[in-house]
């Protein structure tokens, strides 16, 4: 048996190279195994959450397929790359008529919908699968296709790098300045041990649209990262007790001409103020609950009130098994510690790039019924090489307030502004009654 067999191998093995040989013949010479492919083609659709608020409940699903879609370009293109072309963008893809070119409508899954009872507006957020190849297509086309490639999952790092790049840029414009407005070592040194040394104060948005218990835990989460960072904050107590303390206050020195927070955060010496936004939702399977959080972080410059950053983060759903408010704090403490890291250096970016033309201080004259003097003593710190600016305030006869801009600290301020007084008669009695953070106090002596 096994002797007949062996002869049949062999006669298969024959019959198996002249069909080789055939197939040869058929096709000209044998061809090279075929390279492997440069590159692969990936998935042509993806499934991206998005969310959107409008007057009409179309409006909002429109919102927020569109908000899906921003995501999907911010994988391909990069966060820093998406918000440096956002108005390219808005053009091409964010602003269509017709969302569906870029999503598959057939897959769209509604996560919620709900109408916020203060603006009458309607919320509604969702999971749909995006056409990567019309969002790719469109990018190639407007020439926006390119550059770094984030994932939802480090867009937090590649924003962070974006503004720390911004950041080494501010710094290296002001070594570059004009000779007219060259500043020193030592002042550049001021400058950036001010930007990394900042107050900063967190509250929630005045007209926030976020639930009090959701407010409240998204500015402890935020306070939580500074400390953790080694970043001086306000604690919130002190932010609500000034607030419920001097509501008739800020009413009468402001006519609310600026907003409670900003003010608040000037009473506090705050050097920059993040207000928190958003919405924060949660549902519950059983005994399990999910939240998801949509938030947007804004900074701004506490003296006066320019934006500084804007970081919006939307949390991936986040789920717990012991209540529906861990699971709302989850997902809060996921998107603010990625979106604080956006906001603080974006804000650190902006304040280097100013900072140059002086950092503000307030300064109050007590006693002031001569104006000329007042106005003297004005034009001549103006004058001093240190002084940047000066801005004039409210003036009565009790007291005189201004703005003075300087590159230096407050130490460098009183000197000068002792320097300056003896040299005017009828100021050479100044003298420091009070300093606090930013703020110095002197009394006229008149």
């Amino acid at each position: 048996m096994r002797r007949s067999f062996v002869p049949f191998l062999a006669a298969i093995a024959a019959l198996a190279l002249v069909s080789l040989g055939l197939a040869s013949c058929a096709g000209g010479p044998t061809a090279a195994p075929a390279a492997p492919a440069a590159h692969e083609k990936g998935p042509t659709e993806k499934v991206f959450e998005g969310a959107g608020r409008d007057e009409s409940l179309l409006g909002a699903m429109n919102k927020a397929k569109m908000d899906a879609v921003r995501k999907a370009v911010i994988e391909m293109i990069g966060t820093a790359n998406e918000r440096a072309n956002s108005d390219a963008l808005a053009d091409a893809i964010y602003t269509t008529k017709n969302p569906n070119a870029f999503v598959v409508p057939d897959s769209l899954k509604k996560l919620r919908t709900d109408r916020d009872a203060k603006t009458e507006q309607y919320i509604y957020e969702c999971s749909v699968a995006v056409r990567l190849d019309a969002v790719e297509a469109t990018l190639r086309a407007n020439g926006l296709l390119g550059g770094e490639r984030a994932t939802a999952k480090d867009s937090s790092d590649a924003a962070g790098a974006e503004s720390k790049a911004k950041l080494d840029a501010s710094a290296s414009k002001v070594d570059s300045a004009p000779a007219a407005s060259e500043l020193s070592a030592a002042e550049q040194k001021i400058i950036r041990t001010y930007v990394e040394h900042m107050t900063w104060m967190v509250y929630f948005a005045e007209n926030s649209t976020m639930d009090p218990f959701s407010a409240k835990a998204a500015v402890g989460i935020a306070n939580e990262y500074l400390a953790s960072n080694t970043m001086e904050a306000i604690d919130l107590d002190q932010i609500e007790k000034l607030k419920a303390d001097k509501q008739k206050v800020y009413e009468a020195e402001t006519g609310e001409s600026i907003s409670i927070v900003q003010w608040i955060a000037q009473k506090l010496n705050a050097d920059a103020y993040i207000e928190i936004d958003g919405v924060v939702s949660g549902e519950a399977t059983g005994k399990t609950y999910y939240g998801q959080a949509n938030i947007t972080l804004k900074a701004f410059e506490a003296s006066t009130g320019r934006l500084l950053g804007s970081a919006p983060w939307n949390s991936p759903k986040t789920m717990s098994t012991a209540s529906s408010e861990a699971a709302r704090i989850n997902a809060l403490q996921t998107s603010v510690y990625k979106a604080m890291p956006v906001a603080i250096s974006q804000a650190k970016a902006n304040m280097a790039a100013t900072l140059k033309d002086g950092i503000a201080y307030e300064l109050v004259l007590q006693k002031t019924p001569d104006s000329r003097l007042v106005s003297a003593f004005r034009k001549k710190l103006l004058e001093q090489e240190q002084v940047k600016n000066v801005r004039s305030g409210s003036q009565s006869a009790e007291e005189a307030r201004m703005q003075v801009f300087i590159v230096g600290t407050v130490d460098d301020l009183i000197d000068v502004i002792l320097d300056v007084s003896g040299k005017i008669p009828g100021l050479e009695g100044l003298s420091l009654v009070l300093q606090r953070g930013k703020s110095v106090t002197f009394n006229s002596g008149m």
